[in-house]
């Protein structure tokens, strides 16, 4: 009986990717799509159990993430509360085995097209709507998806805010060990009717619904950015107590970048599990 194959090795990555990929398709078929207040899905058990729990095991050490944007930065010089690990090629490099192999195959399954096509026609309604389409155009969209890595702490704050038009659709993997974070999950937004554009935030938004921050669940909705059609989406101020807040924000833009691919020794793409 042949030696089973080291977790680095391509072909063991390669078919760990393939059982990622069909796995989240599966998920994401068969996760319910909403319409208020724009196109969204919310997601549980997106990935396979046992790669879930290996991916908490994997994180990359704190220090091995780079700071995020200015804003993010303590008013008292304490750091900042955001900080990021992209899943590209280069950074996963800085990785030991087994963490490297496993990161490939999620990084792998991640930028996958078949993926790209399963998320735009599960939010077919808004990305038709976005670019004026028919819904049978949708899957064939651009789309490259960019996984990155967030760890968020205490005073991190994202008032609501619809995204740039470069990113297509925003979908966002959560990372906690338990349901003891379980408020901790972003909210979508609509403006309050009649409020003033200026002032605090809260006067100017209401909450229309929070997703749970539940272990191995995640969320993806259509960027929209017109006068018609806004994807407010934010989270309020992390609480002292709230410990770190894990993400993978796996967001699609509408031109590729370079790192976010070649994840697997060979040319050709991975392929869904049979």
């Amino acid at each position: 009986m042949p030696a089973p194959l080291a977790p680095d090795h391509p072909a063991a990555v390669r078919l760990l990717a393939g059982r990622i990929l069909s796995h989240i398709i599966q998920t994401v078929k068969q996760s319910p799509a909403e319409t208020r207040p724009f196109g969204h899905a919310y997601f549980r058990d997106l990935l396979p159990d046992d790669v879930f729990r290996a991916m908490l095991d994997t994180l990359p050490e704190v220090g091995q993430y780079a700071s995020s944007a200015e804003r993010h930065h303590k008013d008292d010089g304490g750091g900042y509360v955001r900080a990021q690990f992209p899943i590209s090629v280069t950074s996963l490099d800085q990785l030991a085995p087994p963490g490297r192999g496993l990161w490939r195959a999620v990084g792998a399954a991640l930028t996958a097209p078949e993926l790209k096509r399963a998320v735009f026609t599960k939010l077919a309604p808004d990305l038709a709507y976005r670019y004026g389409i028919g819904e049978d155009r949708v899957p064939d969209l651009a789309g490259y998806a960019r996984p990155t890595l967030y760890r968020e702490t205490e005073g991190f704050e994202i008032p609501p805010h619809p995204d740039t038009r470069k990113k297509v659709v925003t979908m966002h993997l959560y990372l906690p060990e338990d349901q003891t974070q379980i408020g901790l999950g972003t909210a979508l937004y609509r403006r309050r009717p009649l409020a003033l554009p200026l002032g605090d935030w809260r006067r100017r938004f209401e909450v229309v619904k929070q997703f749970e921050f539940r272990p191995n669940s995640g969320y993806a909705f259509v960027v929209n950015n017109t006068l018609g059609k806004r994807s407010w989406h934010g989270r309020e101020r992390l609480p002292d107590g709230a410990g770190v807040r894990n993400t993978l924000l796996n967001t699609f833009y509408d031109t590729p970048r370079d790192g976010f691919n070649s994840y697997l020794p060979e040319a050709e793409p991975v392929r869904r599990a049979a």
